[in-house]
């Protein structure tokens, strides 16, 4: 079967072409995901293509596309436009040698694909019924695209922690968590000990995605952990601090 020209276009670039316009589009719709944060951008990566025709009913504008790993971290998210004729683009980041931490995709790791529909305030998987190319099965450099998909099952909104961007930090960095109701929300950051150095936040918070600006110059280098506690729920993620 003969690729659709977008397809070729994007096997030519390995999805991060800097000569194709398309690519600084992408990069905008990620600066304007509202339910889900900023990927981590590990620079390695494998591109996931949905085609306009593999939708059945197609997205809206506000709608958001994310990817996640095997352990439900999240990898990639895309703000859904119309504009770029329903095709979506997202580049699924893989896991960094040179940090400790897993902080994105093994090589044959597989992914999962979600749709945020802002209007019904809904998460629903995204089960796929026909690849173009390629499949869920993570490829450094790869290539997936979906000519056929439907909705699977639904998921109601829970309390999420992302992980900090960028990490490994030298001087700031940013963590954002979702809250799916109004609440109190206290985020700290804690030693290898587990000694608590900072509360970033002791707040009331309503509903949403909400992003912490941290400035973390002062910090020794090692490993720290950032824990979010709110709605009677406890997360807690890993943060490195290199010079």
């Amino acid at each position: 079967m003969r690729l659709p020209l977008i397809i070729s276009t994007f096997l030519i670039c390995s999805g991060i072409c800097a000569q194709n316009s398309s690519f600084f589009e992408y990069k905008e719709n990620v600066k304007n995901t509202k339910r889900f944060a900023q990927p981590l951008n590990t620079g390695v990566n494998h591109t996931l293509l949905i085609l306009n025709t593999a939708w059945k009913l197609s997205p809206e504008i506000g709608d958001e596309i994310a990817v996640f790993d095997s352990e439900k971290n999240l990898v990639s998210s895309i703000a859904w436009r119309p504009e770029q004729q329903g095709h979506s683009a997202l580049s699924i980041w893989g896991n960094d040698e040179f940090t400790e931490e897993k902080d994105g995709m093994f090589p044959g790791e597989t992914f999962s694909i979600v749709l945020f529909d802002k209007s019904e305030e809904l998460i629903t998987e995204l089960q796929v019924d026909a690849w173009e190319r390629g499949n869920n099965v993570f490829v450094k450099d790869g290539l997936s695209a979906i000519s056929s998909l439907s909705l699977s099952n639904e998921f109601t909104p829970e309390l999420e922690l992302f992980q900090n961007v960028p990490n490994p930090v030298r001087d700031n960095t940013s963590i954002s968590f979702y809250l799916p109701q109004d609440g109190n929300v206290t985020l700290r950051i804690s030693n290898s000990l587990g000694q608590d150095i900072t509360t970033l936040v002791s707040s009331y918070y309503p509903k949403g995605t909400h992003i912490i600006q941290v400035d973390a110059k002062s910090m020794s280098t090692g490993v720290y952990f950032y824990t979010l506690e709110a709605i009677n729920k406890v997360v807690t993620k890993q943060l490195t601090k290199i010079n």
